[in-house]
């Protein structure tokens, strides 16, 4: 049933059923039948709604199956033939930003693909690409969590994204899985979220310890446009410059 669903999204996007109604084009009374389950919908009016709700793809696509249809949007696995081209373009942007670290990651952060300047900045092997989360790698104590010298500042901003993307994918979400892991770790409870930048920085730095030597770096994230698949949607490409 979409009535369910359709609430909850609603609610959590903080929309009253008349500011939903107007927005998606359809009649307050229409919207209150479809969440009471008392009138069902077209394909075309779920899918004007989730445009209005704001959902991604894999949610529209569940928007979809609530109501009774079938997925629209594509939600392959990196490694599948279909996501071929995507890997290429993504094994492009790699590879020519070596010598510096470059990582893509879906929307739970977990680390589908690396160049060998980011594996030896993680001090991890290629055997990890699609098992290892960065976010368990920042939070949880260990060499990675202890290598970063501004290490409250760094978690912080994650810590941001990850409630961010949380409100985006709704907190029964992945991405709220992962939230959950990373507040579970000693000395989180205590950060500040975007802690304020020293004067005059507009970038907060990545300082970065291994054998001795201390780089400093600032980031850049790339996504690929008009997706019509799932994961291409939530991919990021993430590149480290020097500072």
């Amino acid at each position: 049933m979409i009535g369910p669903l359709l609430k909850e999204w609603r609610t959590l996007r903080g929309k009253s059923q008349l500011a939903l109604a107007l927005e998606a084009q359809v009649s307050a009374r229409h919207l209150s039948f479809l969440e009471s389950g008392r009138s069902g919908a077209s394909p075309e009016l779920v899918l004007r709604l989730a445009e209005a709700l704001g959902l991604g793809l894999r949610d529209r696509n569940a928007l979809l199956v609530a109501a009774g249809f079938a997925p629209q949007f594509g939600e392959r696995g990196w490694h599948s033939e279909e996501l071929a081209e995507i890997r290429r373009a993504a094994g492009l942007i790699l590879s020519s930003h070596e010598p510096y670290p470059a990582i893509v990651v879906d929307s739970t952060s977990t680390v589908l693909e690396a160049n060998s300047g980011a594996l030896a900045l993680l001090g991890q092997g290629r055997e990890v690409l699609g098992k290892v989360n960065l976010m368990d790698l920042v939070f949880v104590p260990g060499p990675v969590r202890s290598a970063i010298g501004n290490w409250e500042e760094i978690a912080g901003y994650l810590l941001h994204r990850l409630r961010e993307g949380t409100r985006m994918r709704g907190p029964r979400s992945p991405v709220a899985t992962v939230l959950a892991r990373v507040l579970a770790q000693p000395g989180v409870e205590a950060l500040t979220a975007l802690r304020p930048a020293n004067a005059g920085s507009v970038l907060v730095p990545l300082t970065f310890t291994r054998e001795g030597t201390t780089t400093r770096w600032y980031t850049t994230l790339t996504s690929f446009g008009a997706p019509q698949d799932a994961l291409v949607e939530e991919i990021t490409i993430e590149q480290f410059h020097p500072m």
